[in-house]
């Protein structure tokens, strides 16, 4: 039999580059789904590698599907306050909204180790022969029936797809520039995202620093902070300063352990919270990094059969935390569409696929273009980048109520998808069925609402909310009763 007519005759099969927490992640989404997939990651699963990753409640509602809350649940302390102090110490901004969110939407803000998320993910992979370490894709080749990748080993591997779930150093990306045959494409593909800020992040002991469920953001000029104690016992915090110029992928810097120690000698008198500096937390540090901050959404995401996922297409700045979760709203997206498109069509073509990856694109998008967008805008807020920036931080979002923030943030995130093909958790379907007429009328009241209000208080607010109010209206729009 001729490889062509093997290829024919096999059931349609995922090959995903990267096993961080977007390739894991899709893992759980295919398995549960009962579709065949292999992962192949270049490196070890669940690396000490990384600092800490926050989730929120629309994405742990995911996680939740998945059978992987229960895990978190247990380890983590929900973050409840959320303090904000200025480059001279005051605290401008005591928040509790995470707490509205909670009640609301039926789960916590929560913080947690990156790599105990990612052992948790992979130990519920049911079928482990399936991950493969320590052997990354090389290469790939792709006809009408399919795609072929050739891996460190030597090894070549069949599927129907590729997916590119292997970060903003992608090769997967890197090697589509190269098929697109179309000169602008490639170059946005290699060159698409940017840097302007960096970060040295790190898990320090929590020695007596700030209580359990607190998060203290610091506020001063070219730089800024934020601890988060999340887990009991531990500090998670992120030192970001603006770099000396901005630059571009491929040549965005690596940094070394001695490039950290640096910042830290230079900044770490800077106050992380009341009482504490950063090298207090430096001094703790159990481990810590540095690295550039890649912010950017990509024009193409996908090329015949393979397509690109998390990092890989779309990377925001850390200070939102709303990175991991824009990651697994678009393995919902994507994984909701290609069950979609195989119930209708077991075998499908590259143009059915392109088709396919196309509604991806248009689905995901706009929710990957707000949230880079926002989180950029709230590094520079942070890092107060101008006197606009600063004087909105410092005066004008403070007069915000935590209840209209909390609308705003529910609004988002009853727009957000799940994953369709498995059944909602309780806590969500009673949500989302007994409250959508609900929001739905906020969804039509929502931004003159919020417009009036910030327009009371300043002309700055109100210019900043009719920038992005209407984003995040739009995307609400998504909401849907579960059938």
């Amino acid at each position: 039999m001729s490889e062509s007519d093997t290829t024919k005759s096999q059931p349609f099969k995922v090959l995903i580059a990267g096993g961080s927490i977007a390739g894991l992640g899709l893992a759980l989404a295919l398995e549960r789904a009962g579709i065949d997939y292999e992962l192949f990651e270049k490196g070890q699963f669940a690396t000490q590698l990384g600092a800490s990753i926050g989730f929120f409640p629309h994405c742990l509602r995911i996680l939740d599907q998945l059978g992987v809350w229960s895990d978190i649940e247990r380890v983590i302390t929900p973050i409840i306050y959320r303090n904000h102090y200025s480059e001279t110490g005051r605290c401008f901004e005591e928040s509790v909204a995470q707490v509205e969110l909670w009640e609301r939407l039926g789960r916590p803000v929560m913080f947690m180790e990156r790599c105990k998320v990612l052992k948790i993910l992979y130990n519920h992979v049911a079928d482990k022969a399936k991950l493969h370490e320590n052997n990354g894709i090389l290469d790939y080749e792709e006809t009408e029936k399919g795609v072929t990748v050739t891996t460190q080993n030597g090894a070549t591997h069949h599927g129907s797809i590729l997916v590119g779930a292997d970060g903003v150093h992608s090769c997967v990306r890197e090697i589509m520039a190269q098929k697109t045959g179309d000169a602008k494409l490639a170059k946005q593909l290699v060159e698409g995202f940017t840097s302007q800020f960096n970060c040295v992040f790190g898990v320090s002991n929590n020695n007596a620093f700030l209580p359990d469920g607190t998060v203290h953001n610091t506020y001063n000029h070219g730089y800024s902070g934020i601890v988060a104690a999340g887990v009991p016992g531990l500090a998670f915090w992120f030192f970001f300063i603006k770099a000396t110029k901005k630059t571009r992928m491929p040549n965005c810097p690596r940094f070394t352990d001695e490039d950290a120690e640096a910042i830290m000698r230079e900044y770490g008198s800077a106050q992380a919270g009341p009482g504490y500096t950063f090298h207090d937390l430096w001094e703790a540090r159990v481990k810590a990094s540095m690295a550039a901050l890649e912010e950017g959404v990509l024009e193409k995401w996908s090329h015949g059969r393979a397509v690109l996922i998390g990092d890989a297409v779309h990377k925001a700045t850390i200070n939102a935390g709303m990175g991991g979760n824009i990651v697994y709203e678009g393995i919902a997206h994507l994984t909701n569409i290609l069950i979609s498109l195989l119930k209708s069509n077991p075998t499908p073509t590259t143009a059915n696929l392109t088709a396919a990856f196309d509604q991806y694109h248009t689905l995901h998008s706009p929710r990957a273009n707000l949230v880079v967008t926002l989180s950029g805008k709230i590094t520079r807020s942070e890092a107060q980048d101008n006197w606009f920036y600063k004087f909105f931080a410092q005066h004008i979002n403070p007069l915000v109520s935590d209840h209209t923030k909390a609308n705003l943030f529910v609004l988002y995130a009853n727009g957000a998808p799940w994953l369709e093909y498995l059944p909602l958790p309780a806590v969500d379907a009673r949500l989302l069925t007994n409250k959508v007429a609900e929001l739905e009328e906020a969804g039509k009241r929502s931004v003159l609402g919020a417009l009036v209000r910030f327009t009371a208080v300043a002309v700055a607010g109100a210019v900043v909310w009719h920038r992005y109010g209407p984003g995040i209206q739009n995307l609400a729009g998504n909401i849907r009763v579960p059938s």
